[in-house]
């Protein structure tokens, strides 16, 4: 397996720095609402429950994803609930020898929704189903055909294809260094959902700037940095739901 760059501990410290700016309540929150975004996948989404679910079940679970949900009408509409439900099982329960293989026969199953999308439904379905066996690799956190996504801004270099990972097992080696400079800097948050957390706060970091240094007229319109990190991981509270 190739090694993938290493990450640089400042730029890790100093987001870390400005997501706890936000406040220990806001943290406490979001890690609490990503908790249970997890445990909800994980009681609809077992192998027992998951042959049951009505349309509303499924509705509930794409709710909480970010690909899927101003989708989930078309998907359920065109994908249909019986295969999804089986294209979940498969992707769950199903053998693969890879990560890839595992997601490829997922997004051949899906409709309603581009390829990019549905690979990104299904790293969610994964990560939050069995939190601690896959970690979240989804376009907004590293594309390697743009060479864009939140990992990028924890280097200085500018990002090259192969820098972060073309496949998941490399993925994986920067996600975990990136877990294991957190607990360096003392995050004891078990498991991988802290992870998310921090590279969703980053991403909005950056779209936030982005946004407002282009389109200053824009300002109010537009999310704020820890609404559109609760988006990207599809846990919208109820006083975040103004559709932008």
């Amino acid at each position: 397996m190739k090694k993938v760059t290493t990450l640089d501990d400042f730029l890790v410290r100093d987001y870390l720095i400005k997501i706890f700016s936000e406040g220990e309540e806001f943290i406490q929150d979001f890690y609490k609402d990503l908790l249970a975004k997890s445990l909800l996948f994980q009681e609809l989404l077992s192998k027992d429950r998951l042959p049951s679910l009505k349309e509303e079940d499924l509705d509930k679970i794409l709710e909480h994803i970010f690909a899927s949900r101003r989708r989930r009408k078309k998907i359920l509409e065109e994908t249909g609930i019986d295969r999804l439900k089986k294209a979940i099982s498969d992707l769950l329960y199903g053998k693969a020898n890879t990560w890839e293989e595992r997601v490829e026969k997922f997004v051949k199953e899906i409709r309603g929704v581009d390829k990019k999308m549905a690979r990104d439904i299904a790293s969610e379905l994964l990560h939050f189903t069995f939190p601690d066996k896959y970690v979240l690799w989804t376009s907004w956190i590293w594309d390697p055909e743009s060479e864009s996504g939140a990992v990028v801004f924890l280097k200085e270099e500018p990002p090259k294809r192969h820098m972060y990972g073309e496949t998941y097992e490399e993925f994986e080696q920067i996600y975990k260094q990136i877990q294991e400079k957190l607990l360096d800097f003392g995050i004891k948050a078990k498991g991988y959902l802290f992870v998310d957390m921090f590279l969703a706060m980053i991403y909005a970091t950056y779209v936030d700037y982005m946004t407002l240094s282009t389109m200053h007229s824009a300002k109010g319109f537009f999310p704020p940095a820890g609404v559109m990190a609760r988006r990207l991981l599809g846990i919208v509270r109820n006083e975040d739901l103004l559709e932008v």
